[in-house]
């Protein structure tokens, strides 16, 4: 007795058709009808009838049907559970990663990772946020650490939402910044693409800066603003351990961080394995 012989069974009783069954197992149909011949010799019962339409379970099959399928289930979870010991113990994973949260968030995550499951390797690879959906999209990445921004047809798992803040060079501005008025003073801007959350932000207030500069890097855009060259607006976590004036927007702007992956199907154990432990790491 082996799991064949009840996958073939249960494909039986769906399909009513030894050529079906055939063609879906990959067997002859002279080989569905030696199985089942075996099958019926070793269990001492008949298995099958044939009917004007093709052939169903005998009464005794039936009654034996819901103990098959259980098999078949539990079968099931078991290769799944092999699978996933399998995907724990070797291998590796590729994450798409803002730099702000590969500085400041996977640090943490990776450390205690790595102490549980230190044979399998992992990749970062840190981009914008457009960067990161096409390495999802093409599977160069596994899953990325992004906004939840823009349209998107990929599974995201939010983590935490943190406020936008207005940057500016001027020490003695006093509580939230009017986002209107960045329209009256020079604005160092991220590139299109690289910050899509500011970018909605200022796109639904209709403000529109007068772009002073252009920078992709934000360490670059915090040194202009430094420098007195203009103001700007960015994230929280960017801004963490950063010695400079940052005010919340008026009204408040945020933007909400978590995993943006294509689907359930294409995450490894492994994959899921760091889900895990980034959401107990970051989620409060």
């Amino acid at each position: 007795m082996d799991i064949k012989q009840f996958l073939l069974l249960e494909d039986l009783n769906k399909t009513k058709s030894i050529t079906s069954s055939a063609q879906r197992l990959g067997y002859t149909q002279s080989g569905v009808s030696h199985a089942i011949k075996k099958m019926e010799k070793e269990w001492n019962i008949k298995l099958l009838k044939r009917t004007n339409h093709g052939v169903e379970l005998t009464s005794e099959a039936k009654y034996l049907l819901p103990y098959v399928q259980s098999t078949l289930v539990q079968f099931s979870r078991f290769k799944e559970a092999l699978d996933a010991i399998n995907g724990l113990t070797k291998g590796s994973i590729t994450i798409g990663s803002y730099s702000s949260i590969a500085m400041h968030w996977l640090p943490m995550i990776l450390q205690q990772f790595n102490q549980m499951y230190p044979q399998i390797q992992i990749h970062v690879r840190e981009g914008d946020y457009d960067e990161i959906m096409q390495w999802i999209g093409q599977g160069i990445v596994d899953f990325g650490f992004v906004s939840q921004s823009g349209q998107s047809n990929f599974a995201f798992i939010p983590f935490q939402k943190e406020m936008l803040y207005a940057v500016v060079p001027d020490t003695q501005w006093q509580g939230p910044f009017p986002i209107h008025a960045l329209e009256q003073h020079p604005y160092i801007a991220s590139e299109i693409g690289v910050d899509n959350d500011v970018a909605a932000t200022l796109h639904q207030a209709g403000v529109k800066p007068h772009v002073a500069c252009y920078c992709k890097e934000d360490a670059s855009i915090l040194a202009m603003v430094k420098q007195g060259l203009g103001m700007t607006i960015l994230p929280e976590l960017i801004l963490k351990d950063v010695d400079i004036q940052k005010h919340p927007l008026d009204p408040p702007a945020y933007r909400t961080l978590g995993i943006m992956y294509k689907s359930e199907d294409v995450l490894s154990a492994a994959d899921k394995a760091l889900i895990t432990i980034a959401k107990q790491i970051i989620i409060k």
